[in-house]
């Protein structure tokens, strides 16, 4: 079954890596790079006829990082969240099954709530730990992580060593970009058997 994925918020498009070279139809939407729709979210309303399978957003995270913050001090900020509402508004559009909204563990679950699951992306093969947030509706994923992508084989120092270019380090790793898309082939098939 071929699945049809929108990307949010992206760049690079690690996100949806895996769904692409697995075949699937991937919709990207972004301010810059190789993408489907150049445009910023916040100006993106899709109609409610749109369908996608999955969305999957990844906003920008400088407003919501705790990074030379004292613990405590997430209540004071006044970030700007119109790009996490435009995430929300259009999962309300397009009421995809599965959707997902991912950011680095930090202050947005002080203004969203708490996120129904926290990873590391090191255990999906990131050259650091990286605690990242997953808030959304999708299916459970970590035990399709491939075998080489076990928890605790990232390096807990490599951070400091890491790429300097902000968006190298933003990148989502190849495994858990193929842990979820493994885990949504698996719920659609199972699904479309079932009826």
């Amino acid at each position: 079954m071929k699945l049809i994925i929108f990307d949010g918020c992206t760049k690079l498009k690690s996100e949806t890596r895996a769904f692409s070279d697995r075949g699937h139809e991937v919709v990207s939407l972004g301010i810059e790079g190789d993408v489907t729709i150049c445009c910023d979210i916040r100006q993106y309303f899709p109609s409610i006829d749109d369908h996608y399978d999955f969305m999957i957003f990844h906003p920008p995270c400088n407003d919501f990082t705790r990074i030379g913050w004292r613990k405590g001090k997430c209540k004071d900020r006044k970030p700007d969240m119109s790009i996490v509402a435009a995430c929300f508004r259009i999962v309300e559009t397009c009421k995809p099954l599965y959707w997902m909204i991912e950011n680095p563990t930090g202050c947005l679950r002080y203004f969203i709530g708490v996120p129904q699951v926290k990873i590391n992306y090191g255990d999906y093969g990131h050259y650091c730990k990286k605690p990242t947030d997953l808030w959304g509706v999708f299916p459970w994923f970590w035990s399709r992580t491939p075998e080489v992508y076990q928890k605790g084989k990232y390096n807990h120092t490599a951070f400091r060593y890491g790429p300097k270019d902000p968006d190298q380090r933003a990148l989502v790793p190849y495994g858990l970009s193929l842990a979820l898309c493994l885990a949504l082939e698996d719920a659609y098939n199972t699904s479309a058997c079932s009826k």
